[in-house]
C-alpha cells in the first residue's frame, strides 16, 4: 500500500508516455534561438494562470446559480483545455531538451549549466501550471467530468484532465528534479559569469513557488500528507483540502499567480508623481517604463521593458471631436473614472488607471508634435481600436489580430517608420526601438523618471542615453 501511495502521489514534470530516453543534444547549441522560442511559452503560462483563475470563478458562480453550465461556457472550457494541452506539450519538450545533461559531464561546463537551467526552469513552470491551473478543476467533480468528456470539435479524446494528472506521478522523475535543483544550488554558489539568458533562467527558477517548496521542504512529504489521489474505479478525484481545511495551494503557493514581481515599483502609489505627470501629458503621448523587479522585463531586449499610450481626458477628446466616436464611446465611463493608459498586457489590450501603471521604477514620456489634429485623432482611434485584442506571444508586428505592448505604438502611429529586428523569421519592435525615434526629432522627450525620481536632462543628453543603462 505504501509503495502504491508513493507511486501515485507525486506531481512531476514528465509525461508518462514520454519517459523514454531524452533526445540527443549536440554540443553546438543556438541558445539565442532556444530562448526566443521559450520566452513566449513562459509568458503564455502566466497569462493562462490568470485566465484559468477567472474562468474557474465564473464557472463556479454559474453552477451555483443555475446548477449547470451554458453551451457558451462549456465551449469556453473546452477551448481553454485545448490551449492548455498544446502549451503543456511545448513545455515538456523544453523540460526534456537538456535533461540528459544531468549525467553528461562531457559537455562544456558553462553550456551544460545553461542547458540544465533551461530544462529545470521549464519543469518548474509545468509544476506551477499544474498546481495553479489544473488542480482547481480536478478538485471540482462537475467541471472535471466536462473536461474529461471527449469532444471531436476540439479534438479532445477524453480523460484529458485525468491524463494530465497522471503525467505528474513519477517518483523517479521527481528525484531527477531534486538532482537538478541540487546541481543548480551548487553552481550558483560559485562565482559564475551569468549572461542575460542565464539571469532570466535564474530569475525564472527563483521566482517559482514550486522551486521553494521542493528546495526548502520535502515536496513529496507535503503531497503525501495533503493529497489523496483515487483511481477512476473509486472516486477519480484529487482532494486538495487537508483534514483541517487548509488548502494545499494556500499553504505552499500562497495567493501567488506566480512569477509576477519581487517587489513594488519605486513610483508605486506616489500620488504626487501621478498628479504632476498627468498634468504634463496630452492625448497620444507614448509612455515607456522600466520594471527590473519583474521577470517579464528581463526578456525584453534593451533598457525599456514596456510601452503604452496615454488616451487623454474627456475634455481633450471632446476638443478633438472624437469623444462620441463609436470606437471611443464604449470606454467613456472608464475614461471619466480616470483610466487613461492603453496598454497590452498578458490579458490582452486594456485601458488602465495611471496609478495601476505606475508600479514601476523608471518612466519616459515621449510626444510627437502633431502638425494637425487629424493625425492626432488617427493615432488615438487606432489605439482605442486595439482594446480587447489578445496578447501577441509571438511578438510579430505583422499579426494585427494580436498585439504586444510595443506593437500597440507601432499600430497606432502608422505614419512613423519604426525600426524593427528580424528574429527567427518574424519582425519585432521593442520599447527601445520606440525610444530611438527621438533621434532626429520625430519624438520629443517630455518627462523622465529614473529610480523613482524626476530627472531633467536636455534632449541631446537623453539621445546619448537611449538604449543604455541610465
Amino acid at each position: 500500500m505504501l509503495i502504491r501511495t508513493v507511486l501515485i502521489l507525486i506531481f512531476i514534470l514528465m509525461v508518462a508516455s514520454c519517459s523514454s530516453k531524452s533526445p540527443t543534444v549536440f554540443a553546438s547549441v543556438d541558445f539565442d534561438k532556444e530562448m526566443q522560442q521559450y520566452y513566449p511559452l513562459v509568458e503564455e503560462s502566466l497569462m493562462y494562470r490568470e485566465k484559468s483563475d477567472r474562468l474557474y470563478q465564473a464557472l463556479r458562480e454559474e453552477l451555483e446559480t443555475h446548477g449547470y453550465l451554458s453551451a457558451a461556457s462549456i465551449h469556453t472550457l473546452k477551448h481553454q483545455t485545448n490551449l492548455q494541452i498544446a502549451l503543456r506539450q511545448k513545455l515538456y519538450r523544453c523540460a526534456y531538451r537538456y535533461e540528459s545533461w544531468l549525467e553528461d559531464e562531457s559537455v562544456e561546463k558553462d553550456l551544460r549549466l545553461k542547458g540544465i537551467l533551461f530544462s529545470l526552469s521549464a519543469a518548474l513552470v509545468l509544476y506551477d501550471n499544474y498546481l495553479l491551473n489544473l488542480s482547481m478543476f480536478q478538485e471540482d467533480k462537475h467541471l472535471r467530468q466536462i473536461i474529461n468528456t471527449p469532444d471531436s470539435e476540439y479534438h479532445l479524446v477524453g480523460n484529458e484532465l485525468l491524463r494530465s494528472t497522471g503525467e505528474f506521478k513519477s517518483y523517479n522523475n521527481y528525484l531527477r528534479m531534486k538532482q537538478a535543483i541540487r546541481l543548480y544550488q551548487q553552481e550558483i554558489a560559485i562565482d559564475h559569469y551569468f549572461d542575460e539568458e542565464m539571469v532570466y533562467l535564474q530569475t525564472l527558477i527563483e521566482s517559482s513557488p514550486s522551486y521553494h517548496a521542493i528546495k526548502e521542504r520535502d515536496f513529496f512529504d507535503i503531497t503525501t500528507a495533503k493529497l489523496s489521489l483515487y483511481d477512476r474505479s473509486s472516486k477519480d478525484t484529487l482532494k486538495l483540502l487537508s483534514h483541517n481545511g487548509i488548502n494545499l495551494l494556500s499553504e505552499i503557493f500562497g495567493n501567488s499567480i506566480g512569477l509576477v514581481a519581487t517587489r513594488k515599483g519605486l513610483m508605486y502609489d506616489n500620488k504626487q508623481i501621478a498628479a504632476y505627470s498627468a498634468s504634463q501629458m496630452q492625448a497620444g503621448d507614448i509612455l515607456l517604463e522600466k520594471t527590473p523587479f519583474r521577470l517579464t522585463d528581463k526578456l525584453i531586449p534593451g533598457y525599456w521593458g514596456h510601452a503604452a499610450i496615454w488616451s487623454g481626458s474627456k475634455e481633450e477628446l471632446v476638443a478633438l471631436g472624437i469623444w462620441e466616436h463609436p470606437i471611443i464611446k464604449p470606454y467613456q465611463q472608464e475614461i471619466m473614472e480616470g483610466k487613461r493608459v492603453i496598454e497590452a498586457l498578458r490579458e490582452g489590450v486594456v485601458i488602465n488607471s495611471f496609478s495601476h501603471f505606475l508600479n514601476i521604477d523608471d518612466m519616459a514620456v515621449l510626444r510627437e508634435e502633431f502638425k494637425d489634429k487629424a493625425t492626432q485623432k488617427e493615432v488615438l482611434l487606432h489605439a482605442f481600436a486595439q482594446i480587447g485584442k489578445d496578447y501577441d506571444f509571438n511578438f510579430d508586428v505583422e499579426t494585427t489580430d494580436k498585439i504586444v505592448c510595443s506593437e500597440l505604438v507601432y499600430t497606432a502611429y502608422p505614419h512613423i517608420s519604426w525600426p524593427t529586428d528580424n528574429t527567427l523569421g518574424r519582425y519585432t519592435i521593442s520599447p527601445d526601438h520606440i525610444a530611438k525615434k527621438t533621434q532626429g526629432g520625430k519624438l520629443k522627450l517630455i518627462l523622465l523618471y529614473h529610480e523613482g525620481t524626476k530627472v531633467d536632462v536636455p534632449q541631446s543628453q537623453w539621445e546619448a542615453l537611449i538604449g543604455t543603462n541610465l
